[in-house]
């Protein structure tokens, strides 16, 4: 008997309902309607069909912080993933951003069955959000299906976050579930929400080894994988390696991931997969009803205007914004200086939206300029240690062959991590581009007083709270260097600096923005 199974996955879809970022005309209706799609014609050419959602769904968007802030009430999310007929999901990392308050009566409605192999309850070390693995009956063949989330979530999020958890290295258990199932099953999926630590087909590293990404050792280490499902990079990967189909699908549902299975005989005898574009396809406009009155109330909700901002705009060019510095920026220190009282503050440019924060200001404009959820954390670091962790910083540039400064391609391949480029208020750094990497770095000075830094002086400097545990291999970072969080978090703050800055303080927004002096 020959007949085929296709899988359709999705990941870090991050609750793009309304719109995605970039592309006002598109959003998670279109990967819907493609799925949906798809399936339709996979039952009517009489093929199976498996779907499987890899995790960070619930938070990432605009509508999503509606949904946390005001509405306070994720339910919609389930409603969106029922009507989609999702077998499986996964859990991610940004899943806990809320807390578990939030998460688990979401993943309480969903009808798909969750998968969470190394998420355990901290005392019986037994699966805590779902079963670790699940068979599935396709006629005669079984099917193994295993979730993994990457174990790194403690190095970013509040320990109150997922108090009573505890995150089991992913590689090792992702092997444990392999072998268990194995003997039992014709077929295994591993659906990982982590991503490539290292090139698929070359093994050299694409980051440091912190156990963040393990998709490669997976790769290369289990033996009996068919298919490895990746997400959490946010890249677009399709590839047959090593007897294993390797899949990654992007972000936002811009595309869907594809596999087909061909079995002949009860036995798997090929294996094909693509990267499906969504927006091929049209709106689900049966979903947008099914998601009311949240979608409606949420677009209401963005129109509100918080205020102005009489934000100058230099230059919208975000490479030149992180470099020479911008008042949007220096807004966002401000803010987090007089909210902890540090000595120094440090944030990141997120994306390239900065430039629209300017004039009126409305929940919509905030949320695309700063959309993530940051507590600002207090910490303590010395003189020594704020030289070091600058000399790290500027790592994030380099010089093309005119000598001109560009961004250092290691951090943009295998994806963007301008997030690792911190910019800083009250100190000042003199830089030497044409010295060797670890020398350029000439001097620090504190910008309240004009004096040097003092390397065995204790400061303390007001960072996001991914930074404060150590976010973007900032090794420095580290719990027990955090003095306090802020109650509310850095995009709560930002309406109430919009009311309540002075002519004065814009004044010195707009014109003491620049914190480094290249030579």
């Amino acid at each position: 008997m020959d007949y085929r199974i296709n899988i359709l996955y999705t990941s870090d879809t991050h609750g793009f309902w309304l719109n995605r970022q970039d592309d006002r005309d598109h959003s998670l209706l279109n990967t819907a309607a493609a799925i949906k799609k798809l399936k339709t014609h996979f039952e009517t050419n009489g093929e199976h069909c498996i779907t499987i959602d890899l995790g960070d769904f619930i938070q990432g968007s605009s509508f999503a912080t509606y949904l946390n802030q005001e509405n306070e009430s994720g339910s919609v999310f389930a409603r969106a993933m029922n009507h989609i007929g999702y077998d499986y999901q996964l859990l991610g990392n940004h899943e806990f951003n809320f807390g578990l308050d939030y998460l688990n009566p979401i993943l309480t409605d969903l009808n798909a069955e969750i998968l969470s192999n190394n998420i355990v309850d901290i005392d019986s070390k037994k699966p805590a959000l779902g079963v670790p693995y699940a068979i599935r009956s396709v006629n005669d063949l079984k099917i193994g299906v295993i979730g993994t989330t990457t174990h790194y979530i403690p190095n970013w999020e509040r320990e109150e976050n997922y108090a009573g958890l505890t995150f089991l290295d992913a590689f090792t258990e992702t092997k444990r579930a392999v072998e268990i199932l194995r003997p039992q099953v014709d077929i295994i999926i591993v659906g990982y929400h982590g991503g490539f630590e290292s090139d698929i087909n070359t093994g050299i590293p694409l980051e440091s080894q912190t156990g963040e990404n393990q998709a490669y050792r997976m790769l290369s280490e289990i033996e009996g994988i068919d298919v490895l499902l990746t997400g959490h990079q946010h890249r677009l990967i399709n590839q047959n390696a090593k007897h294993t189909i390797a899949m990654q699908t992007g972000f936002a549902g811009e595309f869907i991931g594809h596999v087909n299975l061909e079995i002949s005989d009860n036995k798997l005898t090929a294996m094909t997969s693509q990267l499906i574009d969504t927006n091929d396809f049209s709106a689900d406009e049966s979903l947008r009803t099914v998601m009311q009155p949240e979608l409606n109330d949420a677009s209401v909700w963005l129109e509100t205007v918080l205020g102005n901002a009489p934000i100058a705009v230099p230059s919208e060019d975000a490479f030149t914004a992180r470099i020479q510095g911008t008042p949007f920026i220096e807004m966002i220190n401000q803010i987090q200086l007089e909210e902890t009282g540090a000595d120094f503050s440090a944030t990141t440019l997120i994306n390239d939206r900065f430039s629209d924060f300017t004039g009126t200001i409305t929940q919509e404009t905030l949320l695309e300029t700063y959309p993530y959820y940051n507590l600002i954390a207090k910490v303590k670091v010395t003189g020594e240690e704020l030289f070091e962790i600058m000399t790290y910083n500027l790592k994030y540039v380099t010089q093309d062959a005119r000598g001109n400064i560009m961004v250092n391609p290691k951090y943009l391949d295998p994806k963007p991590k301008h997030y690792n480029w911190d910019m800083y208020s009250g100190l000042k750094a003199f830089v030497d581009m044409y010295a060797v990497e670890d020398k350029r770095l000439m001097a620090l000075v504190d910008e309240s007083t004009g004096k040097s830094i003092e390397k065995d002086k204790e400061y303390t400097l007001a960072i996001s709270q991914y930074r404060a545990a150590g976010g973007g291999d900032y090794h420095w970072f580290t719990p027990d260097k955090i003095i306090s969080y802020s109650e509310v978090d850095i995009a709560s703050l930002i309406p109430d600096a919009l009311n309540k800055f002075d002519i004065e303080e814009w004044r010195n927004i707009n014109t003491n923005y620049s914190h480094i002096k290249w030579i």
